[in-house]
């Protein structure tokens, strides 16, 4: 075997083991890239619980679904939010709920919860049917 030999496979070697490096890089950088997509939305379903455990600290009363909305609303914004997640809260166009929407970097839609005082307790809700004959 001469040099010119020994110089051509030692640089299609290299260049054959400088790809697949590269290849393998690439697919660790994707996987660890997954591994942190996984994390925020298991922070998103984590800030979900929290809001719904603050939710549920709040003292029942059986006034208005409104005033109830209100303080719904502020009691799941003082709730922390992890890094990586966007918080928007909106009243229901009734004005008697709340909507919690939770964006997530890298994600497309985001999670959003309807909570509505009148289910957890926290007003009297809507009365009888109304506009019936007794």
């Amino acid at each position: 075997m001469n040099l010119i030999e020994v110089l051509t496979g030692s640089v299609v070697f290299a260049a054959s083991a400088g790809a697949s490096l590269q290849l393998w890089g690439l697919a660790a950088a994707a996987a660890v890239a997954e591994q942190r997509q996984q994390e925020r939305m298991e922070q998103a379903e984590v800030a979900l619980l929290r809001a719904e455990t603050a939710l549920r600290r709040l003292a029942p009363g059986g006034g208005d679904c409104s005033t109830a909305a209100l303080q719904m609303h502020q009691a799941l914004a003082a709730e922390p939010l992890a890094p990586g997640l966007v918080r928007q809260l909106e009243p229901t166009t009734s004005g008697d709920g709340v909507v919690l929407r939770l964006a997530v970097d890298g994600e497309a839609e985001p999670r959003q919860r309807l909570y509505v005082p009148a289910v957890l307790g926290l007003c009297a809700g809507a009365q009888g049917g109304g506009g019936g004959n007794p």
